[in-house]
């Protein structure tokens, strides 16, 4: 049977883009007194008008059509098989270097607008792979 993972908020960053860093502690117990340590980071970012229009070239309509009102980032890093007395030193580890190597990128102005076309043409690209699904619920978001 799969454990279900109760995420418990660790830290909440505001960035100077405006968005919301939210890092939570996913860990679940594998066996024994060992853990998959696993560190989630999220931002949900709000699909506006001023993030598409930056875009240029795309019909507002159609990206908020496609992509809804808000996405969601969400990046994980996990460590396997970690000993029980460990688990909170691994954890604090994880978060650290997460936002050693991540915190300037997430807080550049441009991070919203970019992701959101990231995740816009990954759904063009993925649209072209299956033409015959594009109207059916399996080849959609």
């Amino acid at each position: 049977m799969k454990q279900k993972i109760k995420p418990k908020l660790l830290k909440s960053i505001d960035l100077a883009s405006g968005l919301k860093l939210e890092l939570y502690d996913t860990s679940i117990k594998v066996a024994g007194d060992r853990w998959l340590v696993a560190l989630t980071a999220i931002i949900d970012i709000i699909v506006d008008e001023t993030i598409i229009a930056a875009q240029g070239h795309f019909n507002v309509n159609e990206i908020k059509e496609i992509l809804g009102e808000a996405i969601r980032f969400e990046q994980k890093r996990e460590r396997h098989f970690i000993d029980k007395k460990d688990k909170d030193n691994v954890l604090q580890n994880l978060m650290n270097s997460f936002l050693m190597s991540s915190l300037s990128y997430l807080s550049h102005p441009d991070f919203a607008k970019k992701y959101v076309l990231k995740v816009f043409k990954n759904h063009l690209v993925r649209k072209t792979w299956y033409p015959e699904k594009q109207n059916s619920a399996v080849g959609s978001l």
